[in-house]
């Protein structure tokens, strides 16, 4: 072998060397860059799937989002709906609301402690609600009347006099009430009935606010009987005043008119026997009336009802443990809006709660289970249901006596009673006063008729 042919093997050998290291770094390199490229396509899985994940997140969203979009739309159709019913409820709008200042005519809503507990116990209804200092009214703008009002007395309401009724008077302010739907005074000249308070202005001593407040036509005033009102309907608030409220922790009442009381009842003559319909049995027709007074029709109610809840003061009781509460005790009364007799007694008017509820459509206390939460306020104790006596009511019958006529005519009326001194020196007293401002008014008069003879020219 010659020296070339040496150096070509040489340089083969070497070049063989070469390639074979050259393989084994591309191999490794290759197999570094597949692994590389597996774990980017597993990083891409990955992705992949957040993705798919992310956009089913995103569809999700989008469905929600319409949801809470129908929502919202939904929400804002039932505030606006709530806005129209409100609107058409109480006679005002609810822009028109915002702006009326509540102390001196007041709201739609209710605005203090009060009104919530008495929403708590439930309303008998909804209708025209209006909310004053210390009472609810639910006006009825066709019988120009409340529907039933609601109050609440404690035994602090009475503890400070601030208010006075003289500072009051009977007016129709409610502009809550549409101007054709008004009770007006002059309703009330010559139709002999009188203007009856549901709830009485003298409960509400401690503020002249809430006091005046009572004097609203259409919110708190129905026609009622006079004698009614200064007799028997006068004791029934003094007693829940009086004695209720230092025999229980608070006294909650309702009071309002009664219409729908068949009074009226006709015997189908023969002519209508004979044209009845097919099948018909009818023999006679049952009607509800009731009077109405004023050019604006006020409706004269054929009974009034007051009923009557009494919480239970926080004592021990054998009976009742820390954790069980006492029930209410409630009475309920239908009173003729006609004159009652002296000797009648609290208890002759008393009816089930049911009765006045089918005679006014209205539900009382509805929030209460009748089961548990409420018992008898006459049954659990008679003291609970023993009004003041006629001759308690002297003094106030007294007091209202404008003329010397009215003291005679009390003394007449009431001269089956025995007057002890304290009465007979309080009628002397009342009967001085009269005579008193009735000569001041002779001379203001004789005063006025000689300067007008002076004023006049002489002939």
């Amino acid at each position: 072998m010659n020296k070339a042919s040496k150096i070509i093997i040489g340089l083969l050998s070497v070049s063989t060397v070469t390639a074979g290291v050259i393989n084994y770094k591309l191999g490794d390199k290759i197999k570094g860059l597949e692994e590389e490229i597996n774990e980017k396509k597993e990083q891409n899985k990955l992705i992949e799937i957040k993705h798919k994940h992310l956009g089913n997140e995103l569809v999700k969203v989008k469905d929600d989002k319409e949801i809470i979009e129908n929502k919202t739309k939904d929400i804002e159709r039932m505030n606006q709906y709530l806005i129209d019913l409100f609107n058409g409820f109480n006679g005002v709008t609810y822009e028109q609301m915002n702006l009326i200042p509540s102390n001196l005519h007041g709201s739609a809503f209710p605005r203090n402690q009060l009104h919530y507990e008495l929403i708590g116990l439930g309303l008998p209804s909804s209708e025209n609600l209006w909310f004053y200092e210390t009472y609810i009214s639910s006006l009825n703008f066709e019988r120009k009347v409340p529907n039933w009002v609601c109050q609440r007395i404690r035994i602090q309401d009475f503890k400070e006099k601030i208010a006075d009724r003289k500072h009051c008077n009977f007016n129709n302010n409610t502009i809550q009430v549409p101007n054709h739907f008004k009770q007006e005074n002059k309703d009330y000249w010559g139709s002999g009935w009188s203007k009856g308070h549901m709830v009485p202005a003298g409960d509400n001593i401690k503020s002249q606010e809430s006091m005046c407040q009572t004097f609203l036509l259409n919110s708190n005033i129905v026609p009622q009987d006079l004698n009614n009102n200064q007799n028997f309907w006068y004791r029934l608030e003094s007693f829940c005043k009086n004695q209720l409220i230092n025999r229980f922790k608070s006294v909650t009442i309702i009071s309002g008119p009664i219409y729908h009381h068949p009074n009226l009842i006709e015997k189908l003559d023969d002519d209508q026997l004979k044209s009845r319909p097919k099948y018909s049995k009818q023999t006679q027709k049952k009607f509800v009336k009731y009077e109405v007074i004023g050019d604006r029709n006020v409706a004269v109610p054929n009974y009034l009802y007051k009923i009557i809840l009494a919480e239970p003061k926080d004592d021990d009781d054998d009976n009742y443990n820390n954790k069980d509460k006492r029930p209410y005790l409630v009475g309920s009364f239908l009173i003729p809006n006609e004159p009652i007799s002296s000797n009648a007694i609290l208890t002759d008017y008393e009816v089930p709660l049911h009765e006045i509820e089918v005679k006014t459509g209205l539900q009382f206390f509805k929030k209460l289970n009748p089961q548990t939460d409420i018992q008898s306020l006459c049954d659990s104790d008679p003291l609970n249901c023993l009004m003041m006596t006629e001759k308690d009511l002297l003094p106030r019958l007294i007091g209202f006596c404008r003329s010397t006529k009215d003291i005679n005519d009390l003394k007449n009326d009431y001269k089956h009673i025995n007057w002890d001194n304290n009465l007979t020196n309080l009628l002397n007293s009342k009967s001085l006063e009269i005579i008193q401002i009735e000569d001041l008014k002779k001379q203001e008069r004789l005063l006025k008729k000689q300067e007008q003879d002076q004023q006049q020219p002489q002939k």
